[in-house]
C-alpha cells in the first residue's frame, strides 16, 4: 500500500488513468452494438458483435481485478482459487448449454418405444 505522499500519487494517477480506461471501453461496447460503420460481421447485432463485446468486457473486467481489487500484488493460491473458479463457472454454463440438447421436451416426453416418435403429453 502506499505510505508516502508521493506513493498516494502515483496510486491515484493509476486509479484515474485506469477508470478512463474503463470508461473508454464502456463507450467501445456501446459503440460496437450500436454505431453502423463499427459493425463486425453482418449488418446488425450479431454473432461477431457479441464476441467483440465480451473480449472488450473481459479486458475491462481484467482491469478491475488486477487493479481495483489489487490481485496484482498477491500470492499463487489467490490465483488458483480464481482459476478453480473460472473453471468452475465454464463448467455451469456447459451444463446450461446441454440442457438444449435434452431430449425430454417441455410439452411431453418421448415414449422411449423403439421407431415410435410420438410425443405423449404430461397428464
Amino acid at each position: 500500500m502506499a505510505d508516502s505522499p508521493e506513493a498516494i500519487k502515483k496510486a491515484t494517477r493509476l486509479y484515474l488513468f485506469i477508470g478512463l480506461i474503463l470508461f473508454g471501453g464502456t463507450l467501445l461496447t456501446v459503440a460496437v452494438a450500436m454505431v453502423p460503420w463499427m459493425d463486425v460481421g453482418h449488418h446488425g447485432f450479431d454473432v461477431w458483435d457479441m464476441v467483440l463485446g465480451l473480449c472488450i468486457a473481459t479486458v475491462k473486467a481484467s482491469l478491475v481485478a488486477l487493479i481495483f481489487m489489487h490481485l496484482n500484488h498477491e500470492k499463487r493460491l489467490i490465483y488458483w482459487l480464481f482459476g478453480f473458479g473460472l473453471i468452475g463457472a465454464f463448467f455451469m454454463v456447459a451444463l446450461i448449454a446441454l440442457a438444449k440438447w435434452d431430449p425430454i421436451r417441455y410439452n411431453g416426453f418421448k415414449t422411449g418405444v423403439p421407431g415410435s416418435e410420438k410425443i405423449v403429453p404430461f397428464k
